[in-house]
Parts: structure tokens; C-alpha cells; sequence
């Protein structure tokens, strides 16, 4: 059994330095990366996490913060992977994580984040335009990583994808299906997702030559918001043949909202989401949508903050992720995944 970093570098072959790089997640080249790796595995080697801390002046612990309520951040296959991902990342690199729901107010916690000093930095999700939790966090001494872009903050290190062109790819489908009377049920009221997504909608109908004014109707990233959109859309008796839903949970909602109507998907209403959560292709028929690998999100975020922590003077980091569109039944017939 390996004791020391000495031990390591003697059973690697390479320096000790070099082997400290690996435990801490220094710049390194893959094969050798791999090599101290595979002697760490065999040796079951365990680093002294209290004594690097010590040496590196951290705590070792990084906070998330997800101002929702906490059924919701359990119980909802975005916020539920997002968290996953995040826990998956952090596990990885030997830091522990603090997590912080919606149970209190955004002063509150943010008193009670900044009030801790133990924190070496935090993730944040900030889906919201304004949004006095997160301007605090980016206020404060503490290195922070936004879930979600915030592109008028040159200073702001953030992982997300790109919403309005995902949004307009799908939308561009939906019309390349052939379908003219295409509605968008948004996201949540000010929130960066559902305007960028309700932007690339938009753009999407002006280069098909189609009618965008009275297309967007007004969600909130729920079942509810869902059904009761496409109900109300259904009832007033407009021509209907495409529906962007802001997400897929929006979309599962319409589809029970359609099916009440007796209208069939994709025959009559070709419907699409966004996220590609688990249960999207789970759905009769399996749901068209964009895939954005929420899980990925969040071990990005987690890798992102870890590598502000050690390159303090990098600047910020800016990332995003690519997305895919996945299609399936809902907006093509036949095609059943």
C-alpha cells in the first residue's frame, strides 16, 4: 500500500510534484494522468483531505444554492439531475457540498452563505433575470458559477447552452414538417431560459415567412401551465397544427390537454419540448425535443468552479454546452424513438 506521494511517484514513474498535480486536479497529460491513476486505484491510496486542505487554506466544502422548494428540487427531473450531476463532479475531486433550497428567503440565505466563511466557493442557478440572490453571491469575495448565462456580466464565470439556437432549430423542424400554425408556450415569467427560448421561436417563423405575432402564449415550465395553455388554445379556435412547448414538462401537459380534445399526435398537432429529461421519450408518442444533458450542466459547473479555485487570476470562465435535437414521434410519424 502507497503512504506517501513518494511512495506514488516511485510506483508511477514519474515525480512527485507531478503526482500531486493528479490528486489535485493540476494540469497534467492524459496517458500520464491515467498512469498515476490506475497506481492509486491498485494501491487504494487515500490523500490526507484534512491536512491539503490546511495547506491549501480551503475548507474542502462548496455550496449549491437552488432557490426552489425543495419537493420541487426532488421531485423534478431537471432540478433532480441538475443536483446529480453537480454530486457526481464534487465526489470526483474529494469536496464536499452545502446545499441550499428555497426555505428561505434570497436575503436570508444569502446573510446565511456570506455569514458562514467556510465556504470556498458556490454554485448557483440563475434562470432569473434579475435576481438579488445571485447579485449578492457575485458581490462577495467568494468564487461563484452560475447555472445560467448572465452575457451583460462580462465578469461572470457561468455553464449553459445556447437557447435561442437550440429554440430555433427545433422550431425550423416543426415548420420543415410542414406544419404553418405553430404556437410557443413559454417558460417561467422573467426568466433568461424562457426569453432566449421564446427569441429563437421567434426567429425561426420570420425566416419561414410565417405569422409571429399572437404565437406566444404564456407558461411557466409546469404540467399545469402546459394543459392549461394548450386547453385555453384549443377552446378559442384558432388553426393549430405545431406546438413549441417551453419544456418538456409543458409538453407532457399539452399532450393531456390534446388528448382530452381528441386531437391526435403528430396527425393533427405535431407538439416538441426542451430538455430531454427522462421521461420524454417515455411519453405516447415519444416527445421531439432538445437535449441538453442537464446532468452534464451540472459536472460542468462543479469542474468549472474547482478550476477557479485553483487558477484564482484566470478570469472567468464561459461555457456552453452544445445541445442536440432529438426527433421522435411527436413531431414525425412513425418514428417511434
Amino acid at each position: 500500500m502507497a503512504r506517501t506521494l513518494d511512495d506514488l511517484a516511485r510506483l508511477s514513474g514519474v515525480s512527485r510534484a507531478t503526482v500531486s498535480r493528479v490528486i489535485n486536479g493540476g494540469s497534467v497529460s492524459p496517458a500520464t494522468r491515467q498512469r498515476v491513476l490506475d497506481v492509486l486505484e491498485t494501491t487504494n491510496y487515500r490523500p490526507n483531505l484534512a491536512a491539503r486542505n490546511l495547506a491549501s487554506g480551503r475548507s474542502g466544502v462548496v455550496g449549491v444554492v437552488m432557490h426552489v422548494a425543495a419537493p420541487l428540487t426532488f421531485a423534478d427531473a431537471y432540478f433532480s439531475q441538475l443536483l446529480t450531476g453537480i454530486c457526481d463532479s464534487l465526489t470526483s475531486q474529494a469536496a464536499g457540498m452545502m446545499l441550499w433550497l428555497g426555505n428561505r428567503t434570497k436575503e436570508e440565505t444569502l446573510d446565511n452563505i456570506l455569514g458562514m466563511g467556510m465556504l470556498d466557493g458556490v454554485i448557483v442557478t440563475a434562470d432569473t433575470i434579475d435576481d438579488p440572490l445571485v447579485d449578492g453571491l457575485r458581490a462577495s469575495d467568494l468564487p461563484v458559477v452560475l447555472v445560467g448565462h448572465r452575457r451583460a456580466d462580462r465578469d461572470a464565470s457561468y455553464v449553459d447552452v445556447d437557447h435561442e439556437a437550440a429554440s430555433e432549430a427545433i422550431t425550423t423542424h416543426l415548420v420543415n414538417t410542414g406544419r404553418r400554425e405553430i404556437y410557443h408556450i413559454t417558460g417561467r415569467p422573467n426568466s433568461v431560459s424562457g426569453r432566449d427560448r421564446t427569441i429563437g421561436f421567434r426567429h425561426a417563423l420570420r425566416k419561414a415567412g410565417l405569422r409571429v405575432d399572437g404565437r406566444v402564449v404564456a407558461g411557466d415550465y409546469t404540467d399545469e401551465s402546459g394543459y392549461e395553455a394548450t386547453k385555453n388554445l384549443i377552446e378559442s379556435g384558432v388553426p393549430l397544427d405545431g406546438l413549441f412547448c417551453g419544456n418538456d414538462n409543458t409538453a407532457r401537459g399539452a399532450y393531456q390537454a390534446l388528448a382530452e380534445a381528441g386531437l391526435s399526435i403528430p396527425d393533427d398537432v405535431a407538439v416538441c419540448g426542451f430538455d430531454d429529461l427522462d421521461f420524454a421519450s417515455e411519453l405516447e408518442p415519444p416527445l421531439t425535443t432538445v437535449r441538453q444533458g442537464v446532468g452534464d450542466i451540472g459536472q460542468e459547473a462543479a469542474r468549472t468552479l474547482m478550476s477557479l479555485l485553483d487558477n484564482p487570476d484566470s478570469g472567468p470562465r464561459r461555457v456552453l454546452l452544445p445541445t442536440e435535437l432529438v426527433v421522435r414521434g411527436s413531431t414525425a410519424a412513425g418514428t417511434s424513438r
